[in-house]
């Protein structure tokens, strides 16, 4: 065998491993550096551009893969106010640090050795895991559900900073998935989601991290309204403010639609709708047809709440009050966003 060709097998081969290893730990594929080191070394955490202090950090040997074993660190530390901490005396190898703890954060192959022509001597991480950190005014709001069938309710909810060893408060969402934390200093904080809903096997639960950055002061921030979806990765979400003026319309048609020019047909086929009476009680759902359409029954009058939900789309929650039906009034047009937006809702006619 050529060595240039045991070279590529021996790559593959730690492609391949590393996949496998970053999905153990961190449950979901991620892509990470891998950053050559003597054995004494920094490691730096950032929170943007600013230093992230009292981040813990673990170090982790990398071993052979076992399903359902989540390996166990070789040496962990913690940031000093600069943000730093030393690893010292690392033997050869090669590990993955990352950071730890609440609001996750990133990781980073070390490569460590006694004899790299040009070492580095310093492996910079980021802290917390989200790019974006959530800006609010207080440390109140809701957990909505993106999925109509599955409303969030009974959430636990644990409030962290950096280094914590216990949380500074925790909560559980009631039935309405409403939640509020008397926490008023301005600052980075984590909100940990852990669902304990009856009859959802714990694997299946809704569970990960949102950075909040808490400013009582800005005007400009808004309050807390998550619509909330599970991934293998975690949670994402998007921050909508809820609809509290009804829509008043005499139509029973909604179509539901995708943002002109994001994708290939304008509407969206399949997306999961439910209406909803005064008293929270469903009274219609189902599922669009091949024109984005769905008909809300006739006999359905007064103050109705309309709930629309397709993957990785934002749902709305809508007020309507359904007047008395007219045949040719605008039927409701219902645009569905990607989670990073708002999804929106108009009265509009639309061709045959």
């Amino acid at each position: 065998m050529k060595l240039s060709s045991l070279w590529f097998r021996c790559g593959i081969a730690c492609v391949v491993f590393c996949a496998l290893f970053a999905t153990k730990l961190f449950g979901c594929m991620r892509s990470m550096a891998s950053v050559k080191v003597p054995p004494n070394f920094r490691v730096s955490v950032w929170n943007n551009t600013k230093p992230a202090p009292n981040v813990a950090i673990a170090v982790y040997k990398d071993e052979p893969y076992v399903a359902g074993v989540k390996p166990a660190p070789v040496l962990t530390l913690q940031t000093d106010q600069d943000g730093s901490a030393e690893v010292k005396y690392l033997s050869p190898g090669v590990y993955v640090v990352a950071t730890t703890g609440p609001g996750q954060g990133s990781a980073a192959y070390a490569v460590v050795a006694t004899n790299h022509s040009k070492p580095s001597s310093e492996i910079k991480l980021e802290w917390p895991d989200s790019s974006e950190s959530l800006k609010v005014r207080a440390l109140a709001g809701d957990l909505i559900s993106n999925k109509p069938r599955s409303p969030f309710e009974n959430i636990h909810l644990e409030l962290w900073t950096a280094g914590a060893p216990h949380p500074l408060a925790v909560a559980d969402t009631g039935p309405e998935g409403h939640f509020h934390f008397d926490e008023s200093r301005e600052g980075l904080y984590i909100l940990r989601i852990r669902g304990q809903q009856k009859d959802i096997p714990p694997d299946d639960q809704v569970q990960g991290d949102i950075t909040i950055e808490l400013s009582p002061s800005d005007p400009d921030v808004s309050g807390i309204s998550l619509r909330l979806d599970v991934t293998d990765c975690g949670i994402t979400y998007s921050n909508c403010p809820f609809n509290a003026k009804p829509v008043a319309i005499a139509s029973r048609g909604v179509q539901v639609l995708n943002v002109p020019g994001t994708a290939e047909f304008p509407t969206i086929e399949g997306a999961q709708y439910k209406l909803l009476n005064d008293n929270g009680v469903s009274i219609a759902e189902g599922t669009t047809d091949k024109k984005g359409m769905a008909q809300l029954p006739s006999n359905a009058t007064g103050r109705t709440t309309l709930i629309v939900a397709s993957p990785l789309m934002t749902t709305i929650q809508l007020p309507l009050d359904l007047l008395t039906p007219v045949a040719d009034a605008p039927d409701l047009a219902i645009t569905l966003k990607q989670l990073d937006e708002c999804s929106t809702a108009s009265l509009e006619k639309h061709a045959p």
